[in-house]
């Protein structure tokens, strides 16, 4: 018999005039794949349950899995711990003096270091340190501290304040002098995230200046307001 009801059926599957109906399962077929289907769950909430295992998991498995399998999940969980390790290295914004600096800052390799440089009693100073305690929990893969101006680089001048100092492998990579660029005294802690986005210090998710995101967002509140006040005065002369 043909895969059509009828004859006529046939002919037209063969030609491809029509589509062939679905098969018919015995209940044969249809016990195998349900028991197929179940298999198949049941070997991927096993390797499922592998993935996610800590090392103390994979010890405990030891008499029920292959010990080839467990040994590379091992080496494999080891390595996720140690890239763990290294994004979450730092996560505070750690105050240093004059003779750390070299040790902290300028022989510090393979991170980016993030300095500012500030004064006791200049309020964009004590702004940018708690902006910078924010972002040093934010970005633990970044090192941040800060030192007195004073004792980074003599004779800084305050008009110079605050300064934050970007340095990867020894190296100035990037620098903000002053908050004059970000809004002064309104700088907010997004402002701070971008620039360093911008040097390369931090891995940010900000797609923009969240300064031109907010005169975006003020222009279109300013244009909304226009319409509607416009749409209440024709309402207004209608009357």
């Amino acid at each position: 018999m043909g895969l059509g009801k009828t004859e006529w059926e046939d002919i037209q599957i063969k030609y491809g005039n029509m589509e062939a109906p679905p098969k018919q399962l015995t209940e044969d077929e249809l016990f195998d794949l349900i028991q197929e289907a179940a298999e198949m769950a049941k070997e991927a909430e096993k390797n499922e349950k592998l993935e996610n295992a800590s090392l103390k998991d994979l010890k405990d498995m030891e008499d029920e899995e292959d010990e080839n399998v467990l040994e590379q999940l091992r080496k494999k969980r080891i390595q996720q711990m140690k890239a763990e390790a290294e994004l979450n290295k730092f996560g505070e914004l750690k105050e240093i003096s004059e003779p750390s600096y070299k040790a902290e800052v300028t022989e510090c390799k393979g991170v980016m270091v993030v300095v500012h440089l500030f004064k006791n009693g200049i309020p964009q100073c004590q702004l940018v340190n708690q902006h910078l305690t924010i972002l040093a929990k934010k970005f633990k893969a970044t090192k941040f501290v800060k030192i007195r101006s004073e004792e980074a680089i003599h004779n800084y001048p305050d008009k110079n304040l605050p300064t934050i100092l970007v340095y990867f492998n020894g190296d100035i990579v990037g620098q903000i002098i002053t908050l004059r660029a970000t809004g002064g005294d309104a700088t907010t802690v997004d402002d701070i995230e971008w620039q360093l986005k911008k040097a390369h210090a931090i891995k940010s998710d900000l797609q923009e200046d969240p300064r031109i995101t907010l005169a975006r967002k003020k222009s279109q509140k300013s244009r909304y307001s226009k319409a509607d006040s416009d749409e209440s005065d024709n309402s207004d002369s209608d009357d």
